[in-house]
């Protein structure tokens, strides 16, 4: 009998300081604590913009630990970070703003809650389209003002007729025939040294799947005079990371001078159940002679295009 109530009693205390170590480890900040949650209110995703827009992100950050600081990036670049007026603030509403660029852009959004945890990033596509030149108004002829004549104080009340600069002679023309008239050249978008350029990618499906193949459409532009051959892929990345999360089979194109939309292979996926994953894709050439890879570059030399996409349930 004494040797079962000892054992009982041990177990109880066993119970006990098990219970105290994990409130302990709560109490200290050791449990994994929760990520702040972002919603980007506008702009709408796909809105196109013009070169020079002051592009206006609402989002709303929320966090039980309080939101310390919200960061929007463009194409994995910080251009604003901003902190609430209130420390350890749990709910945080803010406008980032952004001077647009010609191309297409991945805009995202992330927040930092004040235990250090960070959000994912929520993505958002937009095109900036360039913009144009404004040509002056023409401006009328000025027109020299009509000088009239007053008679003098008692004189008969006949008015002259005004007074008006006669015209200068002109010399007699001789007529000549003009050329036919040609239409207007197309004005040029692209601008930019000899090579080969990536202009844009897009994503088909536009809301992949998991477990379903992804193809990526990449717009190429060759200015170099000649059609030139390429080996590219596309890889894939998940935000603020270096290492690839994956890539598409590399194929070999025959790019004509000019500009030629071109699709990927689709064996790229995301298989298993899950909730859905934030990717960023960009499209690299390979080296024939050294079998390297190197980003192909848009013809502003910013960097490379990219495109961010969820693939979902």
């Amino acid at each position: 009998m004494p040797a079962r109530f000892f054992k009982a009693v041990w177990l109880w205390l066993g119970l006990i300081s098990l219970g105290g170590l994990a409130c302990d480890l709560s109490t200290l900040g050791l449990a994994p604590a929760a990520k702040p949650q972002v919603v980007i209110q506008s702009p709408a995703p796909g809105t196109t913009f013009k070169e020079g827009d002051e592009v206006m992100v609402q989002s709303i950050a929320t966090d039980s630990a309080g939101i310390a600081r919200v960061e929007l990036l463009v194409d994995g670049a910080t251009v604003q970070t901003d902190a609430p007026p209130i420390p350890k603030q749990t709910s945080f509403t803010l406008i980032q703003k952004w001077v647009a660029a010609a191309g297409a852009h991945t805009l995202s959004v992330r927040a930092y809650s004040a235990s250090g945890a960070s959000s994912d990033p929520v993505l958002l596509a937009v095109t900036v389209t360039p913009a144009v030149a404004q040509l002056p108004s023409p401006q009328p002829p000025v027109v020299p003002p009509t000088l009239v004549i007053a008679p003098p104080i008692g004189a008969p009340t006949t008015i002259p007729s005004p007074i008006v600069p006669a015209a200068p002679s002109l010399p007699a023309l001789t007529p000549t025939t003009r050329p036919a008239t040609r239409p207007a050249p197309s004005p040029t978008i692209l601008s930019a040294p000899p090579g080969v350029y990536a202009t844009a990618i897009r994503v088909d499906p536009a809301a992949p799947k998991r477990n379903a193949g992804v193809r990526f459409h990449v717009m190429f532009w060759n200015n170099t005079g000649s059609p030139q051959t390429y080996r590219w892929r596309i890889r894939i990345f998940e935000p603020d990371k270096r290492n690839s999360f994956g890539d598409t089979t590399p194929i070999t194109s025959n790019l004509p001078n000019g500009v030629i939309e071109l699709a990927s292979s689709d064996n790229w996926k995301v298989g298993g159940p899950g909730d859905c994953l934030p990717f960023i894709a960009r499209v690299f050439a390979i080296d024939p002679g050294n079998n390297q890879e190197f980003e192909l570059l848009k013809p502003d030399a910013s960097g490379g295009p990219a495109v961010g996409f969820q693939v979902c349930p």
